[in-house]
């Protein structure tokens, strides 16, 4: 997914669709320049830990996802745009952070077939 295209989930509600330029713009510089060297930090793991820090990035965004159902479970009086915009860059970032091990899972899996490991 490109930073062009809404973040969609069929937890997220019509009302609260964004695209990923509006949303990073909600997430600090710092977090931002982080997802933006991950790749090059995990170029560097060993496929023990790649798969390890994989699975955890997947269960951030399992929980960043709960934490939008869990968003939309509130009385509407208490989904406060604060609190949209927390639950909206924890899905964003983890999502981000899972994409990049995914690639990196994926590049790994195209060198093996070609004989680079």
């Amino acid at each position: 997914m490109n930073d062009n295209q809404p973040a969609f989930h069929p937890a997220i509600h019509p009302s609260l669709v964004k695209n990923d330029a509006t949303i990073r713009e909600l997430c600090s510089e710092q977090a931002l320049k982080l997802l933006e060297i991950l790749p090059a930090i995990i170029r560097h793991d060993d496929c023990n830990k790649l798969r390890r820090d994989a699975l955890e990035a997947a269960g951030k965004y399992d929980r960043a996802i709960a934490a939008i159902d869990a968003f939309y479970q509130l009385p509407d009086e208490e989904q406060t745009a604060e609190l949209t915009a927390t639950v909206l860059r924890a899905e964003y970032l983890a999502r981000k952070t899972f994409d990049a091990y995914r690639g990196e899972i994926e590049i790994r899996k195209r060198e093996a077939r070609a004989g680079v490991h």
